[in-house]
């Protein structure tokens, strides 16, 4: 073999070795596990393009579908995805939108939150199939609503599901969402059967009758002392 030929093969055996690093180096890349979060994607504590609030949660969500929550004080916010709802990974950013509250047409605001989707940490946009969402907290009544935040004001959402505790709804694109309170009076309970107080022409009438007895028992001793008086 000439000096040539043996430059020639150390150099196709370096190459090999480079691209066989380079391969190894590459592989996790192509592999989208439980825990992948692609490059890009907001982060807990940071901020998500197109989305308002502080991120709190940012969870994978495989095409097989999956659920994430997120804590904001005493409320949870659970959202879950359906299988096929996107064709790859995603993450599934819950956020802290306290900021964009809006003052509710009654009652009192109790969590303000945004939902928002990304790839690579491009922000998913138009519709999707139905995500369900679930938010607990002790200050959710039966009278309470579930709005969207838009820019003309708060929209009641169609279809909420709303019960002590708790209130769940759907979704098909990335809202900004204000459940509040309500300032109607819970309705008092009648116990079947039971007495009820009565008042007004009820009294009078008691008071007259009691009021004739009187009169008539003035009436009939009277009679008596005069015929005592006669005889």
């Amino acid at each position: 073999m000439t000096r040539r030929s043996r430059m020639a093969s150390g150099l196709v055996a370096v190459a090999a070795l480079t691209l066989s690093a380079l391969s190894v180096a590459a592989g996790p890349a192509f592999g989208a596990g439980a825990g992948y979060a692609p490059g890009g994607n907001p982060t807990v504590g940071g901020g998500a393009t197109g989305l308002a609030g502080t991120v709190i949660t940012s969870t994978a969500i495989q095409p097989t579908g999956g659920t994430a929550a997120g804590v904001l004080g005493t409320t949870t916010v659970t959202a879950t995805v359906p299988a096929g709802a996107f064709t790859g990974t995603t993450q599934l950013v819950i956020t802290d939108a306290t900021t964009s509250s809006l003052t509710p047409p009654s009652g009192t605001s109790i969590v303000v939150f945004g939902i928002g989707f990304y790839e690579n940490g491009t922000k998913v946009t138009g519709s999707f199939p139905a995500v369900t969402v679930t938010v607990s907290s002790p200050s959710i009544k039966a009278g309470s609503t579930v709005y969207f935040v838009t820019g003309s004001g708060l929209q009641a959402v169609s279809g909420a599901q709303v019960s002590i505790g708790s209130a769940t709804f759907s979704i098909t694109s990335d809202p900004v969402i204000e459940v509040a309170s309500s300032t109607t009076a819970a309705p008092v309970a009648v116990v079947p059967g039971a007495t009820s107080a009565q008042t007004g022409k009820p009294v009078i009438l008691e008071l007259g009758i009691a009021g004739i007895l009187i009169l008539a028992g003035a009436t009939l001793l009277v009679g008596r002392r005069l015929r005592r008086r006669t005889s």
